[in-house]
């Protein structure tokens, strides 16, 4: 699978044999305490993020108040689940905070927006990219909304079918914007390894022509190491500083050391893949002079000896005649006395 080149993301090429961008989503693992996401944001610019993620909603264009559910943060009591949202709320100025906040960490921070008023706020702060959660792949307003501001748009696809991705993508490159990227992403929150689908990306991208990547909702890294050897340019995972902090989400992000251990990886996945082209690596060249075999005296063989198959055996080291080109010795003669157990070398043989 290849990607689309010239293609720069929040100021870093991506695809064409870059190691994959990696994303780390704080979304709102903040809880709506601005000091807490300033940590998030400096943990993952000091643990190989190349960009940081959060989620600006209002919860009252989020959900109904008329619908009701458990509390996430206290599964036995039910609420309008927009209140459970409203916690973790941020200002307008305190966007504008953490947005500088990164830049003084020169770390690229963007945000999922879920209604046009937040998304209109995200650019006016100078947001590099402009991210469409997965349950708003259908909200085909919203998503033009995007496209319209000429930004790099992330899809993710969880729980779409590939007629509503490409209504999806028809509708960002209808507003003149192919800066696309497609993530795949499975729904589950943990996602499960068995429902991952990892083949569906090469799937995706020579189907729609564009990057893709993955929105990694499982628990550990091996779902985005098997991207990246499928060719991911992005990988996005769920970010937090500590797992038992309470939220929706906390407790299924990675950690500072996890992300430490993903970017390093996936670096070694691009190592790992090459170029693709058949070589001797330079450190194969002391093991090729011992492993290979060369042409072997058999018996103390005389000068003016005419080569025979019977006095001559294939054996290491590799440092003389090699054994792939006995043909070209047998029936010439020997120049110099050799011994038993001798290696041949070209100058021990008439031409």
């Amino acid at each position: 699978m290849s990607a689309l080149e010239g293609f720069e993301f929040c100021g870093q090429p991506i695809g064409g044999g870059h190691s994959p961008f990696i994303v780390a989503e704080v979304g709102f693992n903040h809880n709506g305490d601005v000091a807490l996401c300033r940590r998030m944001i400096q943990a993952a610019a000091e643990n190989g993020a190349d960009a940081v993620k959060l989620q600006t909603f209002v919860a009252e264009e989020l959900y109904s108040k008329r619908f009701i559910a458990n509390d996430p943060a206290d599964p036995q009591r039910k609420i309008p689940l927009y209140e459970f949202f409203q916690r973790s709320e941020l200002k307008p100025s305190e966007y504008g905070e953490l947005f500088e906040y990164a830049k003084e960490l020169s770390i690229p921070l963007f945000s999922t927006p879920f209604d046009e008023a937040s998304l209109d706020m995200l650019v006016e702060l100078g947001t590099p990219a402009i991210k469409i959660a997965s349950p708003d792949l259908t909200h085909i307003g919203l998503i033009k909304h995007a496209a319209r501001k000429k930004l790099p748009v992330v899809l993710s696809t969880g729980m779409g079918n590939s007629d509503e991705i490409a209504r999806a993508v028809d509708a960002v490159r209808g507003e003149g914007n192919d800066r696309i990227v497609l993530l795949h992403c499975v729904s589950n929150y943990p996602a499960r390894h068995d429902e991952m689908n990892m083949r569906c990306l090469p799937e995706l991208q020579n189907r729609f022509k564009v990057p893709v990547g993955l929105s990694d909702h499982t628990t550990d890294n091996l779902s985005a190491i098997v991207a990246a050897s499928l060719g991911a340019v992005m990988i996005e995972k769920h970010f937090t500083i500590d797992r038992k902090l309470p939220g929706a989400d906390n407790f299924m992000s990675i950690e500072p050391h996890e992300l430490k251990a993903l970017k390093q990886e996936t670096v070694n996945v691009g190592k790992i893949l090459g170029d693709g082209k058949r070589k001797l690596q330079s450190s194969e060249e002391a093991v090729k002079n011992t492993a290979r075999r060369s042409l072997v005296a058999r018996v103390d063989i005389e000068p003016g000896t005419i080569l025979t198959a019977d006095i001559l055996s294939a054996k290491r080291p590799g440092t003389g005649i090699p054994v792939e080109d006995m043909e070209q010795v047998l029936g010439r003669k020997i120049k110099s006395k050799v011994l038993a157990e001798e290696v041949l070398t070209w100058d021990s043989v008439e031409g």
